[in-house]
This record gives structure tokens, sequence and C-alpha cells, in this order.
């Protein structure tokens, strides 16, 4: 099943957003064009949602020279074998990567098969934070800690009034809570809220606008409250998709489970 393409084009430069479907689990991958090149951010779960992305950015015609890894998470990360970029994440995130990320990709390969690599791309180069001018455009690259996972990178465009939180933010999408930050996430969605960004990026779910922050502030405080009351698995799950029952991304709510109940 094809993914959704998204265009914002009411920023410059344009931004090219990819939504894996629901067996994708509505992982984002963003491509931003600039004059003479292209800038991928995030790189999906799968290598046939990562080809997609990488034919799509082959028919604009021009080269892609970096590949953001903003997280560890599998959603995000092992895809990065169907780009041919250099692979750029903050250092915290590349020894996180480092660390974790061959058995990350050893597990999701006997759940999932050969759309799956069976070991992970490391990254190439580092990030830092602080902005940073681009083939003529501003970007600021921000560091986030604690919020769905520990240490994250999120992508800023001040001069088109972008930000790309990646899995700070997830529209209609259930949000995995394995890491349990539930009160410095929330206070970083309100940081984040305050930012001058009106065009926001989600990691998970189509582009929405600040609306996405009190959205997900509500699901965490919901969330919080129904594992609280929760005893098992199922239990919280039934709670979640009786709050939640449109939204996607179920595998997501399901992978969760044995972070949340060992």
């Amino acid at each position: 099943m094809p993914g959704t393409w998204t265009v914002t084009r009411n920023a410059f430069p344009p931004i090219h957003t990819f939504t894996a479907p629901e067996e994708g689990w509505l992982v984002t991958s963003h491509i931003i064009e600039l004059q003479s090149q292209l800038l991928v951010v995030d790189a999906q779960y799968t290598l046939s949602y990562a080809h997609e992305v990488a034919r799509y950015a082959s028919k604009l015609k021009k080269p892609v020279t970096r590949l953001y890894v903003t997280h560890y998470h599998p959603d995000h990360l092992l895809g990065a074998a169907a780009f041919e970029a250099p692979l750029f994440a903050l250092a915290s995130v590349a020894e996180k990567i480092g660390a974790v990320g061959h058995r990350v990709a050893r597990e999701e390969h006997e759940k999932i098969g050969a759309d799956i690599p069976t070991k992970v791309r490391q990254p190439d180069r580092v990030v830092d934070e602080g902005q940073e001018i681009i083939d003529g455009v501003c970007f600021e690259h921000r560091l986030l800690h604690s919020a769905e996972t520990e240490d994250a990178l999120t992508v800023a465009l001040p001069d088109a009034g972008a930000i790309i939180v990646q899995d700070l933010v997830y529209n209609h999408a259930h949000l995995f809570l394995g890491e349990r930050h539930f009160d410095s996430w929330r206070a970083a969605l309100k940081q984040y809220r305050d930012l001058p960004y009106d065009i926001v990026l989600p990691g998970h779910g189509l582009p929405g606008d600040k609306a996405l922050y009190h959205g997900m502030i509500d699901y965490l405080d919901f969330a919080e409250h129904a594992l609280k009351e929760s005893s098992t698995a199922a239990e919280f799950k039934q709670r979640i998709l009786g709050r939640y029952p449109e939204y996607g991304s179920s595998r997501v709510l399901d992978h969760q489970l044995r972070f949340l109940f060992p």
C-alpha cells in the first residue's frame, strides 16, 4: 500500500512529506528542497517505504546531500540503507545507534523479514546544535531531551516558519510511551508551542500547525492516567482505544506494551 505525499509550498524552501500507511506506522520522512540539493529527515521503518522516498527524491532532479536521522528508534532509522547520502545525527544519537542499532535491526528483522536489514547504518557525520546556512537557507538544529526518547534532533527553518519536530509530535497516531517521560515530554511540547513556527511537521501522521501540540498534551494526560489505572497491557490498550478509536498506528500501540508491562 503506498504512502501519502504532502508538499508544504507556503514555506520556502518547499518541504515534501511522505507519510507511510498504517503498516508503516504512519512514519514521516521530509525532503527539504533547496536550490541545488535535497536534505532528507528520517529514513522510514522498512526498506520498501524508504525506497519510495528515495525514488520520489530522484524525480526532483537534485542530489540528496544529507540524510538526518533524528533518533535511534527503528521506525525512523532502519530504512537508512536505501539512501546513498551521508547520514547525519547528533553525537548522543550516533552513540546510541552505535550501542544498540544492530541489536534493534536484528530484532525487527526477525519479526518482519527481508524488508528490514539485519544491520543498521551507522552515522557518518555529527550534526551540532545551533544555526547553519545551507544553500543560502538558515537551519536551526536543536537537541530535544527526554520527550518520546532520551535525545532527538529537531530541525527548524526560521525563514520558512516551519519546524520538523518528528516524534515530539504525532498527528492522530498512537504514541510510543515506552520510555515514560510524561512530565518532560509535556514540558517540551509547551516550550515548542511557544516557538515562532506555525508549520509543524510531525514524526507520525500528516503535517499540521500548533494545534498538534494541544492534542499531544491531551493524549499524554489521558495515557498517563490510564497507565496508572491499568493492571494489564490489555486493560491499558482497551482504555486508549476507547478514548482514541479513530487514531492510527495501532502497531506502535502494540509495540510499546512490552515496555510498559514487562
